[in-house]
């Protein structure tokens, strides 16, 4: 094993700025072509998963030429086949890793729910059923990554490999009877705290009560914003900001009253509701500024550590 072979870098940077600007294409085709709107804002929000699942777990400068081609595929917004090819990069490198990891001799937790997603892209950009299938790969990843998260700032008991299978399953049906994500949001959230929460973390906190809180979607309706705006995006927020920019990782919790007015501002005014997101989302590059520079793409840390 050289130290080429272990070297990480910022593999999530540029995807960083992929989903900003697939986002911002989102909000505009909103004015000019709505039905580009979902594909693009799909888009972005594959790139955050693409980019944080690479730097967190296989994030070696040998699988480089796998991060750009997958980046590459994943930024074609002209067909999902492209999207489908680029999920089948990421289980191509998720494979070669656990190899490597295993030749090592080295042992980890096994994250079920982390390792499935990939492949649960892949077959649903394939079929690209409908968009909100598209949303099942995402949940899987965020609810599996964010168990690390919650953890580390509330003291919660872990769970790992086949105790997660029971949020796989519920997360599945899901895509078929939408109101399962409900359900498997609860299971989660009780399970992680079945031996009670240790230490306070006011950003843990206001993520899951926000996530709960978006299931009132069941009654409101648009339960494919719901998810996007209180359970994606603040999941995501918080473990990119924890992993990257951990410093800034208890300033997360000012962005959740924005994406929890983002949405129920919605069912009163759709275009004042549409200046929450954005705010939230510079925010958060704000609290990762540290990140996105030549030294967080070359190292793959903030340059505050440095």
């Amino acid at each position: 094993m050289t130290i080429k072979e272990i070297e990480p870098w910022g593999v999530n940077v540029p995807y960083i700025y992929l989903s900003t600007i697939m986002f911002l294409l989102g909000g505009i085709s909103l004015i000019k072509f709505p039905f580009y709107h979902p594909y693009f804002m799909m888009i972005g929000a594959y790139s955050l998963y693409f980019g944080m699942i690479q730097r967190l777990f296989f994030p070696a400068k040998n699988y480089l030429p796998l991060h750009i081609l997958a980046l590459i595929l994943l930024a074609i917004p002209i067909s999902h086949y492209f999207q489908f090819l680029a999920s089948i990069v990421l289980v191509i490198t998720e494979i070669k890793a656990l190899k490597d990891v295993k030749s090592y001799g080295s042992k980890f937790p096994v994250s079920t729910l982390v390792l499935s997603s990939p492949f649960l892209s892949a077959i649903l950009w394939y079929f690209y059923i409908n968009y909100w299938s598209l949303i099942i790969p995402l949940a899987v990843y965020i609810l599996g990554v964010n168990i690390g998260v919650f953890t580390a700032t509330l003291g919660v008991k872990p769970f790992f490999g086949l105790y997660q299978i029971p949020v796989l399953i519920l997360l599945i049906i899901s895509m078929f009877l939408p109101f399962f994500l409900a359900i498997a949001l609860v299971y989660y959230f009780a399970f992680l705290m079945r031996k009670g929460i240790k230490r306070i973390n006011w950003t843990s906190i206001s993520v899951i009560l926000v996530s709960l809180a978006s299931m009132s979607a069941l009654y409101l309706g648009d339960l494919s914003h719901a998810f996007f705006l209180d359970v994606m995006f603040p999941l995501f927020f918080s473990c990119i900001t924890y992993s990257t920019a951990r410093y800034n990782h208890e300033k997360v919790v000012y962005i959740i009253p924005l994406l929890l007015f983002a949405f129920f501002t919605r069912f009163i005014n759709l275009q004042f509701s549409a200046i929450f997101l954005p705010i939230a989302y510079i925010y958060f590059l704000y609290l990762i500024k540290d990140t996105l520079g030549i030294t967080g793409i070359k190292l793959g840390i903030s340059k505050k550590y440095l």
